[in-house]
Order: C-alpha cells, then structure tokens, then sequence
C-alpha cells in the first residue's frame, strides 16, 4: 500500500474535507491501521518473553 498523500485531499472554505475526501481517509487510516497491528501480532506472537507457570496456593 501506498503511504497516504495528504496534499491530494481537498479542503473546503469551511475548513472541512469533502464526503468523499473523508471516507478516503477513514478507510486509508483503517487498512493501516489494521497492517500496523497485523505486523504487531506476529512479532508478539514469537517474543521470547518466558511465560510464568500458575502457582498453586494451599
């Protein structure tokens, strides 16, 4: 995915973006969000952070 190219996106006088321009963005952030985590997940996932077995108390 390409990174995001804020100087396409389309300002009004209003100082708000357009619909479309909106939900662009919305879903750009989204699908890098959701790589950013993926990418997250599989380096948690082979940590070497030795887990500690439960006690048992008498």
């Amino acid at each position: 995915m390409c990174p995001l190219d804020l100087s396409s996106l389309k300002w009004g006088d209003d100082g708000e973006l357009s619909p479309n321009d909106t939900l662009s963005l919305v879903e750009r952030l989204a699908t890098a969000e959701e790589i950013s985590q993926g990418a997250d997940q599989s380096s948690l996932n082979s940590s070497s952070i030795p887990q500690e077995e439960p006690t048992q108390d008498s």
